[in-house]
């Protein structure tokens, strides 16, 4: 990883935010209860001196065209977040490194590698991105899935790497080897995402 490169955080796509009212607790809850459930294990939060907040959750809502309700930019540090802190991407662009989005606040930074895994797999529902100093260090010494060194978050070329990584996978994990920290589960369901991600903390656990 590039010694200057932030850990995350920073939005390096060009977006259109919508402003709308806060999400219905319908549209996110499913979400917030893994994300609870992260926060609590130090795989969602913030870096302490950076002041960065870290890990991103997305549900997708629509397959064609691909529509998803992410959490919002610099969320990290929250125990909890309510429908002001959760967004919706409408439509992206890989090649042009463009978003829509419609709701209170910015997506998050890794937005358009989520969009990416989506449309690598029709049949996935949600992405978990979390961050884990031993299960990244783990991933990479084990040469478990992973994109390459040289390629930084928030990327054209991660998100081209993470589908890659995805193939057509329907469940499934791997590292972001040029992303300090940085791991991405998947599945059809939250469950499916979640049990991926549990499974993959066991093996650095005790």
């Amino acid at each position: 990883m590039n010694a200057q490169e932030p850990k995350d955080g920073v939005i390096k796509f060009k977006f259109t935010l919508k402003k709308a009212p806060a999400l219905l607790q319908d549209e996110f809850l499913e979400l917030e209860k893994w994300r609870v459930i992260l926060y609590r294990m130090n795989l969602i939060g913030e870096y302490p001196i950076e002041k960065v907040g870290f890990g991103n959750l997305s549900k997708k809502t629509s397959t064609s065209p691909i529509e998803f309700v992410i959490t919002g930019t610099q969320t990290g540090k929250y125990p909890n977040l309510d429908g002001s802190q959760y967004t919706k991407v409408l439509k992206c662009n890989l090649e042009k490194m463009s978003l829509d989005a419609k709701g209170p606040i910015a997506p998050s930074s890794e937005s358009l590698t989520h969009y990416a895994i989506y449309e690598a797999c029709p049949q996935l529902g949600f992405i978990f991105h979390v961050h884990h100093k031993k299960l990244w260090e783990h991933m990479i010494k084990e040469k478990m899935e992973c994109t390459e060194d040289n390629i930084n978050y928030g990327t054209l070329e991660m998100a081209m790497a993470a589908k890659k990584c995805i193939g057509k996978k329907t469940q499934g994990i791997f590292v972001m080897k040029g992303h300090e920290d940085g791991i991405i589960s998947y599945g059809k369901t939250s469950e499916e995402a979640g049990k991926c991600l549990l499974e993959a903390m066991k093996l650095v656990s005790g």
